[in-house]
């Protein structure tokens, strides 16, 4: 074998390193790099081998490197690459050839320092003046999250410049996954906003104002880390939204509860009697899609409510004054929170706000403090309905228009 860097990685190889890095980068069973081997060389190691044989490693060299079972050999492999595409400079063909051998090798480059320490000096440097749809075709539908991490991680190249338009949109794709998103995906695209924040804080701070509840919590604590103590608690006490799942319900149902009684304590007695809403409301709210509930900076399910498309056959017939339009709405129902959540309606109300920009809503006549909140937030009185039972609710509307 005349495979110089095969070889010196091999040489460097350290049995009293391996155990402790195998457990820093996750192998064990059902974790995120399961199964993978180490040498037990570090970095700085692995760095000065590279320097020292990448100008005589060829492609050949560096699939055999790549396709190791050990971590320290494909890392290698790729830092010779990213030292092969600095150096072509205007040798396009070569340049070219680097990223045909990263993204035909992706399946090797499957644990987050081989991406960080790659992604964004080959692929970043290389789109800096190319379309840049690859890294949100990888962002969005990675078959790993390793291919999905790339996709936002190359972006740090583009953020060094001062580009930072593709960090955020990038960002807002990963919003738009399936919760809960992998830890390693939250940590990522939270480090890439921090960043974007390095260079243009007022943007981060207006990007994650109206994001903050929706947002796994790791990504916002990433993302703020370099704010003020003040900002980080103002961002890190807003309440994380997300859609309820069927084993949500028995906390959802006892909110409902909770609901009633402070109604109660406040002299509402009617809205909500013993078993209303009924159970059966709280499940189809559920299988419908709409079911939301909130989560406090502990993790803990402090509110719930239900945001759903018209029509509202309820609504279909006003009193004493007119919905604003027979435009297509969305409609909140069942807002409910435990007793010491402040705020919850406030959220409630924003979070719904950016997802569907015409709201109608209803309240009991009682319900003083629902009725202040939403005139708090500009909704405007249209009238009087009836629900299904004959019992009337006062309605509001908000329409925000482009």
């Amino acid at each position: 074998m005349n495979n110089r860097l095969y070889i010196e990685i091999l040489a460097h190889q350290d049995s009293t390193q391996a155990e402790g890095l195998s457990r820093f980068f996750k192998t064990g069973k059902g974790q995120y790099g399961e199964g993978d081997k180490f040498l037990g060389i570090k970095v700085p190691v692995t760095r000065e081998v590279v320097k020292q044989c990448w100008k005589e490693t060829s492609f050949n060299d560096l699939e055999q490197c790549i396709r190791s079972e050990y971590h320290e050999m494909r890392l290698a492999a790729l830092l010779v690459v990213v030292q092969i595409f600095k150096h072509a400079k205007k040798d396009e063909a070569l340049r070219q050839h680097c990223i045909d051998f990263y993204l035909n090798h992706t399946k090797y480059i499957n644990n987050w320092d081989l991406v960080d320490l790659s992604c964004y000096e080959i692929l970043g440097t290389w789109l800096l003046d190319k379309d840049r749809t690859l890294l949100y075709d990888l962002a969005r539908n990675g078959k790993t999250i390793w291919e999905q991490r790339i996709g936002i991680v190359s972006t740090m190249q583009f953020i060094r410049h001062g580009q930072l338009d593709d960090t955020y949109a990038i960002a807002e794709i990963f919003l738009q996954k399936p919760q809960p998103l992998h830890d390693l995906l939250q940590k990522a695209v939270g480090w890439l906003l921090r960043e974007a924040g390095k260079h243009d804080e007022q943007r981060l701070i207006d990007w994650l104002s109206t994001r903050c509840q929706s947002m796994p919590r790791t990504m916002l604590r990433y993302a703020i880390e370099k704010f003020s103590e003040h900002d980080r608690h103002a961002f890190l006490h807003c309440y994380y939204i997300r859609k309820s799942n069927k084993e949500d319900l028995p906390v959802i149902l006892n909110l409902r509860d909770q609901a009633r009684e402070i109604m109660r304590s406040y002299g509402n007695v009617n809205q909500w009697p013993d078993g209303y809403p009924r159970d059966e409301k709280f499940r189809k709210d559920i299988e419908l899609g709409g079911s939301h509930v909130m989560l406090n900076a502990s993790g803990k399910i402090v509110g719930t409510f239900a945001l759903l498309p018209s029509p509202e056959v309820t609504y279909n017939v006003i009193y004493d004054g007119q919905w604003l339009d027979d435009e297509p709405y969305h409609v909140i129902h069942r807002i409910a929170s435990t007793p010491d959540s402040h705020g919850v309606l406030d959220a409630v109300l924003d979070y719904c706000q950016a997802v569907a920009p015409n709201i109608r809503i209803d309240t009991h006549e009682a319900n003083v403090i629902m009725q202040k909140g939403l005139k708090r937030h500009g909704y405007h009185y249209c009238g009087i309905i009836h629900l299904l039972d004959g019992n009337k609710r006062m309605a509001y509307q908000k329409h925000i228009k482009p």
